[in-house]
């Protein structure tokens, strides 16, 4: 059967006018694997790792954190457009992940601490994960510093993040960003419980999910980058996710 589900994710990957890294486990066995351990420039992913730095370290999540509203910035999110000045740290990260807020990332990186959250990665042993340079921060991009992940590495650190329990799960569950793995099935009837991360930026696409059925479950991480047509690539990820989800039924 992992045989079948290869066979129709190659077919579907197969020629794509982009790079791509893939990784599909359920349980302790792989079932597809292509450049798992390639890293890429990790646009939103790399707010897994921020967030299991957060967690792992056992910090106050109760802690007030004060937010700048000059060192607001674009893209996803919703911070920017409200008045509140002081959040819990835990509210920061529900924002971080459930709509990718990249002003609230930011302040959470800058009360943690750059430094500390890339020593955390780098001592769990993440080798294609690097954080060096906050969201947005097109300066330093322009200097060369970039955050990466891989398929390996997101797989491994959403299992991280879930292992923290249903209150941080349910910021994945909840995520607002499911137009890439979970878009054909998702809100169509389908009994398949999704808890999910995307991340997207200049000829980037990624997603890293959970996927939930009965009581079967897999993880799938697909990196890609490079595409020139991002409305074809959107389609593979859907694609990719029905099989997927169409193999998670039939363990049932």
């Amino acid at each position: 059967m992992s045989d079948n589900l290869q066979n129709q994710i190659e077919q579907i990957l197969t020629g794509s006018d982009f790079s791509y890294g893939l990784l599909v486990q359920s349980g302790d066995q792989t079932l597809v694997a292509h450049n798992a351990d390639d890293q890429f420039p990790s646009a939103s992913l790399i707010k897994l790792g921020v967030l299991n730095a957060v967690l792992d370290q056992q910090l106050d999540l109760e802690q007030e954190v004060t937010v700048d509203p000059d060192k607001f910035v674009g893209g996803a999110g919703v911070l920017q457009l409200l008045s509140q000045t002081k959040w819990r740290l835990k509210d920061l990260l529900a924002l971080m992940i459930s709509v990718s807020d990249n002003a609230a990332s930011n302040f959470v990186i800058s009360q943690v601490g750059m430094d500390n959250i890339q020593q955390y990665l780098k001592k769990q042993g993440f080798k294609e994960t690097l954080l060096q340079r906050y969201l947005m921060d097109g300066h330093a991009l322009a200097m060369g510093l970039d955050n990466y992940t891989s398929a390996s590495d997101s797989i491994r650190l959403l299992k991280m993040a879930l292992d923290h329990g249903q209150p941080v799960a349910n910021w994945f569950k909840n995520q607002q960003f499911r137009g890439k793995l979970p878009a054909n099935f998702d809100e169509s009837g389908v009994d398949i419980a999704v808890y999910n991360k995307t991340g997207e930026g200049n000829l980037v696409d990624h997603d890293v999910a959970k996927f939930v059925y009965s009581n079967h479950s897999v993880y799938v991480a697909l990196l890609t980058s490079g595409s020139l047509n991002r409305m074809q690539t959107l389609y593979k990820f859907n694609q990719v996710g029905q099989v997927i989800a169409d193999w998670l039924e039939n363990q049932g």
